[in-house]
């Protein structure tokens, strides 16, 4: 029997505030902009993508997660701004990305498709559990059609 384990998603607010100590921040002024915005979510204790379900099947592979993209604000911001290269990273606009796909492995078919983007987190909360309904939904009519 296939089962859905679901993963617990707590979402932070979408923006950075701390910035991140200057001798770091020298360090990395060679690496790349997403280098530097990675430490910057580390900084202010951001995970940028969160699974909110999974699946442990053979024949079944899941992809359910959430993405957080932060705009950054304050202090961050004001650090962001000073380093020429990086000023880039202003840009980036704070919102939240829900993903769910499930695929039938021997066909590779596509049997559930979600993408949603949304600044709210309650939306991104409310449509992760319908993903859960519906590929729940989706893997009993499965099982219910297979005949041995």
């Amino acid at each position: 029997m296939i089962s859905l384990q679901i993963e617990s998603v707590k979402l932070t607010n979408p923006y950075v505030f701390n910035k991140i100590d200057p001798k770091t921040l020298r360090r990395v002024l060679d690496s790349a902009n997403d280098t530097v915005y990675q430490l910057y979510l580390i900084t202010n204790g951001i995970k940028e993508r969160q699974d909110f379900a999974s699946i442990e099947s053979a024949e079944y592979a899941l992809t359910a997660y959430v993405k957080t993209e932060c705009g950054f604000s304050g202090e961050a911001k004001k650090q962001v701004w000073n380093v020429t290269h990086l000023q880039s990273l202003l840009l980036k606009k704070p919102k939240y990305t829900l993903r769910c796909e499930l695929k039938h492995i021997p066909t590779n078919n596509t049997l559930y498709k979600c993408r949603i983007e949304h600044k709210n987190p309650e939306k991104i909360y409310d449509q992760m559990q319908c993903n859960i309904f519906e590929i729940n939904h989706i893997l009993s009519e499965t099982k219910n059609n297979i005949t041995i």
